[in-house]
C-alpha cells in the first residue's frame, strides 16, 4: 500500500501526539469507504520539510504451541465511533526518489496495561531470539549496512520464560534503534550504523521474531502465556518511527490568492 498524499499540519494546529491513520473516504457520497488510504499525518514544523511520527501495535492473541512469527503493524483509527473510518493494517513509508523519506527513529515496547483485564503480562519466544521492529523485505531485514541500525529497533530479554528454551518479555520493556547523531570525529564518525535511512520508495514496516538483530529470516515466535490466553486477554506490541520528507513544491494555490485584484494606490 502507498499512501497517495500527507495530511499537513502546522505546529500551532498540533494539541496531541501524531498518529498515522489518515484516510481519504467516501470522494463521492455513496456512503462507502472507497478512496485508497491518504496520509499520514505530518508537521510542518521547518519550512520546506514535513515531519512524521508514525505509532500502531502488534496484537499477539496466540499461546505457546501457535506461535507467530511475523506481524503487520495496526496503525489505530483515532474515530472509534466511526465504522467507516476503520484502522489501518500495515505501517508504511512513503519515500519516493525526489522526495525521499528519512529515518530518525524507531521504538518498540511492549504493553503493561492498566489492570483493565486486556493486557497480557507479556510476551514470550525462543531463548536468544529478538523482537524486532523493522523493515519488510519479503521478511526481516539484518541491523547492517547504511541506516539499517536507525530504522530497526530490536528487543532482548534474559529472563526465563514459561519453559526450557524459553524467554520473557515482561510489560514495560522496550527497545530502540540507533539515534543518528555524530558523536566521534574520523572513520567512526560517518559510520553507516549512526546515518539517517534514506527510504526512496513506499517503505512497510513490521515486527518479526528472529535469531539476532543482524538475521534475516523468521526464526520461532512470540506469543502469551496459556493464563493469559485462556482469561482472554492479548500481549501488545507499540511501536514507532519517525522520519523527515522533503515537502512538496508550491503550487497554484499558493500564490492563486495574491494575482486578482491588485489595487494601485
Amino acid at each position: 500500500m502507498s499512501y497517495l498524499s500527507a495530511k499537513k499540519i502546522y505546529p500551532g494546529n498540533q494539541t496531541s501526539a501524531l498518529n498515522g491513520w489518515y484516510k481519504n473516504i467516501d470522494t463521492n457520497d455513496d456512503d462507502t469507504n472507497d478512496s485508497s488510504a491518504g496520509g499520514p499525518t505530518s508537521v510542518l514544523a521547518i519550512p520546506g520539510y514535513r515531519y512524521f511520527q508514525q505509532r500502531g501495535y502488534v496484537a499477539v492473541s496466540t499461546k505457546s504451541g501457535d506461535a507467530v512469527s511475523s506481524g503487520n503493524v495496526i496503525v489505530p483509527s483515532p474515530y472509534r465511533n466511526d465504522d467507516t473510518r476503520t484502522d489501518i493494517t500495515g505501517l508504511v513509508i512513503s519515500g519516493s526518489s525526489t522526495q525521499p523519506a528519512y529515518v530518525y527513529r524507531t521504538a518498540i515496547s511492549v504493553a503493561k496495561g492498566w489492570g483493565d483485564k486486556r493486557v497480557a503480562s507479556g510476551v514470550f519466544a525462543s531463548t536468544g531470539n529478538v523482537i524486532s521492529f523493522g523493515r519488510d523485505s519479503s521478511g526481516p531485514t539484518a541491523a547492517s549496512g547504511v541506516g539499517e541500525a536507525v530504522i530497526q529497533a530490536n528487543l532482548t530479554s534474559t529472563v526465563s520464560g514459561d519453559g526450557a528454551n524459553k524467554i520473557f518479555f515482561s510489560g514495560t520493556s522496550q527497545a530502540f534503534g540507533e539515534n543518528p547523531f555524530i558523536t566521534a570525529t574520523g572513520a567512526a564518525g560517518v559510520s553507516g550504523g549512526i546515518v539517517y535511512y534514506e527510504a526512496t520508495a513506499a517503505t512497510t514496516m513490521a515486527v518479526f521474531a528472529k535469531g539476532s538483530a543482524n538475521g534475516t529470516t523468521v526464526s520461532g515466535g512470540y506469543y502469551i502465556s496459556d493464563a493469559d490466553y485462556n482469561a482472554g486477554l492479548k500481549g501488545y506490541l507499540v511501536v514507532e518511527i519517525c522520519y523527515i520528507q522533503p515537502d512538496d513544491a508550491p503550487g497554484y494555490e499558493d500564490i492563486e490568492a495574491y494575482i486578482p485584484a491588485r489595487t494601485i494606490s
